[in-house]
C-alpha cells in the first residue's frame, strides 16, 4: 500500500468515525425528546440501507425482473425528512418501458386513505380497486393450496420438506390477508411523491401477485401528472 492509498484509508476511517458519532448524537436527541419511534425507524432504515449498500455489488438486475406501466410492487421508500414518504408502501410503475440491464424503476407510492387526513389536491383516489385485486388473487392461492391439501389427506405419510412448504404458504398467505385488510378505506395515489427507485428496493413477495391497476386508473393519474407537472 503506497502513501496515497494509506491516507485515503486513513481518512475514510476518520469520516466513518466522524459520522457514527453524528449519528450516536440523533438518535441520543431523539431519545431524551422522547421520539422512540422516530429512533426505531431510523434504525431500522440503517441497518437496511447497510444491508442494500452491501450487496449493491452482488445485486443481480437481469434476476430482478421486468416491469411494466401500472404493476403494483411493494417498496422500502426508507427513512426520509419532512414530508418525503418513508417506510414500506406499495408503489405503481410509471415505466413503459423496461428491460433486464436497468437497476432503477419510476414509481407513484400509495397510501390507504385516512379519515382525518386531508391529501394534496394532485392525489388520485383509486377507491377499493387493489384491495379487490389482492384479494381475488389470494382467494385463487388460498383455493390452489386446498386442493393441495386434499390431495394430500390421500397420503399417510407427507414428507417433512412438503409440510414445511405447506406451512410456509399458509403463513404467507395470513400475512397477506392481514396486510391488504388496511386497504379496505381507499388506496391514495400520491402524485406528489414520484419518485426513482432503485430495484434493490422492491420486496420480492408481491411480484409473484402479478397485480396491474386499470388502464381507467392510470388514465386519471396521467391527467393529474399533466394537470401539475407538465401543462
Amino acid at each position: 500500500m503506497n502513501e496515497n492509498e494509506i491516507e485515503l484509508k486513513n481518512n475514510a476511517i476518520i469520516h466513518k468515525d466522524n459520522s457514527l458519532n453524528r449519528l450516536d448524537l440523533s438518535f441520543l436527541k431523539h431519545i431524551e425528546l422522547s421520539e422512540y419511534k422516530k429512533s426505531d425507524l431510523l434504525a431500522y432504515w440503517i441497518n437496511d440501507f447497510a444491508e442494500y449498500h452491501d450487496e449493491e455489488k452482488t445485486f443481480n438486475i437481469a434476476k430482478s425482473g421486468m416491469y411494466s406501466r401500472g404493476d403494483i410492487i411493494k417498496v422500502n421508500l426508507g427513512f426520509n425528512i419532512g414530508n418525503e414518504l418513508g417506510g414500506l408502501h406499495y408503489c405503481i410503475v410509471l415505466n413503459k418501458y423496461d428491460n433486464t440491464r436497468n437497476g432503477a424503476l419510476n414509481v407513484i407510492p400509495l397510501t390507504s386513505r385516512k379519515d382525518e387526513k386531508k391529501y394534496d389536491s394532485s392525489s388520485v383516489n383509486l377507491g377499493k380497486e387493489l384491495y379487490n385485486v389482492f384479494q381475488d388473487k389470494i382467494e385463487k392461492e388460498k383455493q390452489k393450496l386446498q386442493q393441495i391439501l386434499d390431495e394430500l389427506e390421500k397420503i399417510e405419510d407427507v414428507p417433512i420438506n412438503i409440510q414445511n412448504i405447506i406451512e410456509k404458504e399458509q403463513k404467507y398467505i395470513a400475512k397477506m390477508e392481514n396486510e391488504i385488510s388496511k386497504m379496505k378505506k381507499d388506496s391514495i395515489a400520491l402524485i406528489n411523491q414520484i419518485t426513482t427507485i432503485s430495484k434493490q428496493r422492491i420486496f420480492k413477495d408481491t411480484v409473484r401477485r402479478n397485480v396491474k391497476i386499470s388502464s381507467v386508473s392510470l388514465d386519471l393519474i396521467d391527467k393529474q401528472i399533466i394537470k401539475f407537472f407538465t401543462k
